[in-house]
């Protein structure tokens, strides 16, 4: 009896070891074993200002305060309100962690704000100490989620590189049940070379993470009034509300693997002229202004016969410049911009990027730079005239506008050849929201079907190494997790590539 005892007391001895054990090192299907170094369950009354520190900028439609912050009952309130504090009518919320982190898993769980007009989020960027989400000590910002309270089921994830020139992977869409009913969890894997984004422990996304630097970053528990996501108003009638979370953990990863080889950094990317290049100098018919420029050949570096200024070297909020191309086909293009440079320049000239998955918001350097191509970012553009980058003179000192090349990038990852015969090919209705891969095959065969975005990513395997009878094959391509934009259709049969159709969702 007391070697029964014994055994059933080891035997609970090392449950309670292994759950201890369990809760600090745990091994992530993604990327491997991962140890808890930071942790909050919001257990207390008050916030641990050791671990956090409060957002505290004007942002969008609100001014967030530390006044509405608050924990009870084992949560952490980011509350949301109908307040006027400066210029702002409404007043947010958000806590950044003191301590930064790089590769590991990231979990929170949390609910958002009742009513239109709310932009939660869960994500890690460099803070910048100012209270707000400027990017002075960013590389990498990681948006696990970032929901617009006017879509209450459903949420985006996103990679930013800010390192030099601001470049993004792309938001990509997440349907989800109501997102202020109840609390979901949300969670990341970083590492070197890859992220892998989960919802509810189920992965929705991987993004290549080697082709950028990265740091160490904060986590942001963040809740902002904002008209992202097409917000127009907010619904006065749900507030006050709150973004409620119950707890946030990261478990660093014990043995990342780094890429062989250093990741390019952006600020030295140069055009490939035998790529297909287009040039829409100042001259041209597609560069427009708001009102005429000065026109210019004092400094040399320029494109063409001469180049543009704003003309005074206050700050203009009504002057623009904006470059239209002529986009011959669907796919990725690397932007690059020109300018002469001198003291006199705008350090941060804003700059806003429209392209085939939204608008993109960055900033150039015109002090330095003189007559180089200067990167701007790789972007998915569509066929036509819907795509431009505007710059804006609204800061301090003379702002020139001279010329934007846009490279034809060749997308990675796929065969880019179109198939021109009945075996392989992609239809779809007039609304474009069903599309269907059709084929024919001879024999029973081994079929893969996948589609890729235009980054030429795998978004979607519809078969893997699957069995077909012989004859007229039709599979959707449709998938809840795309939206508008460039893809890719790759099919194989019994192991070889067959062919690829581009087509837009």
């Amino acid at each position: 009896m007391k070697n029964v005892f014994l055994i059933l007391l080891f035997a609970l001895f090392q449950l309670v070891i292994t759950y201890a054990f369990s809760q600090t090192i745990i091994t992530r299907p993604g990327i491997g074993d991962c140890e808890l170094v930071f942790e909050d369950n919001f257990d207390s009354t008050a916030l641990n200002i050791n671990k956090w520190n409060y957002r505290t900028d004007s942002k969008h439609w609100s001014t967030q305060l530390p006044e509405n912050v608050s924990m009870h009952d084992g949560y952490l309130y980011l509350n949301v309100e109908k307040k006027t504090v400066g210029t702002m009518n409404y007043t947010g919320a958000g806590v950044i962690s003191k301590a930064g982190f790089r590769y590991g898993y990231y979990e929170s769980r949390f609910k958002i704000p009742t009513g239109t007009g709310w932009h939660t989020s869960f994500w890690m960027m460099g803070f910048d100490g100012a209270g707000g989400s400027g990017t002075k000590n960013a590389y990498q910002e990681i948006d696990v989620c970032e929901n617009d309270s006017k879509n209450q089921t459903g949420y985006s994830t996103n990679l930013h590189n800010w390192l030099g020139t601001h470049t993004y992977v792309g938001a990509k869409n997440v349907s989800t049940p109501n997102l202020s009913a109840e609390f979901h969890t949300w969670g990341c894997e970083f590492t070197p070379s890859v992220i892998n984004f989960y919802f509810e422990g189920q992965l929705v996304r991987t993004v290549d993470a080697s082709t950028q630097k990265h740091n160490d970053s904060n986590i942001w528990l963040t809740t902002i009034a904002s008209y992202l996501g097409s917000t127009t108003a907010v619904d006065d009638t749900k507030l006050p509300s709150a973004a409620i979370f119950d707890y946030v953990r990261y478990y660093k990863l014990l043995n990342p693997v780094y890429p062989p080889v250093n990741p390019p950094d952006t600020t030295t990317v140069t055009p490939n002229m035998a790529n297909p290049i287009i040039i829409v100098d100042n001259t041209d018919a597609r560069c427009t202004f708001d009102s005429p420029w000065t026109s210019s050949a004092y400094t040399a570096g320029f494109q063409g016969s001469n180049y543009l200024t704003d003309g005074t070297a206050t700050a203009d909020s009504l002057k623009w410049a904006k470059w239209t191309p002529d986009i011959p086909i669907d796919g990725n293009y690397s932007i690059f911009m020109k300018w002469t440079a001198g003291t006199n320049r705008p350090t941060a000239a804003p700059i806003e990027i429209q392209h085939g998955e939204g608008t993109t918001t960055s900033k150039v350097d015109q002090t330095k730079n003189n007559g180089v191509w200067c990167f701007l970012g790789k972007y998915l553009l569509l066929k036509g005239t819907g795509n431009y980058v505007k710059i804006f003179a609204n800061t301090i000192g003379y702002t020139i506008a001279d010329a934007v090349l846009f490279e034809q990038k060749t997308l990675t990852g796929v065969d880019s050849q179109k198939t021109d015969n009945n075996l392989f090919h992609v239809v779809s209705n007039a609304s474009k929201a069903e599309i269907n891969a059709i084929f024919e095959v001879q024999s029973p065969s081994k079929i893969t079907l996948s589609v890729y975005n235009a980054s030429g990513l795998l978004i979607n395997k519809v078969l893997n190494e699957s069995s077909v009878q012989a004859g007229k094959q039709i599979y959707s391509l449709s998938n809840s997790s795309m939206k508008q934009g460039l893809y890719i259709a790759v099919l194989s049969v019994n192991g070889l590539l067959v062919g690829s159709h581009k087509f837009i969702f």
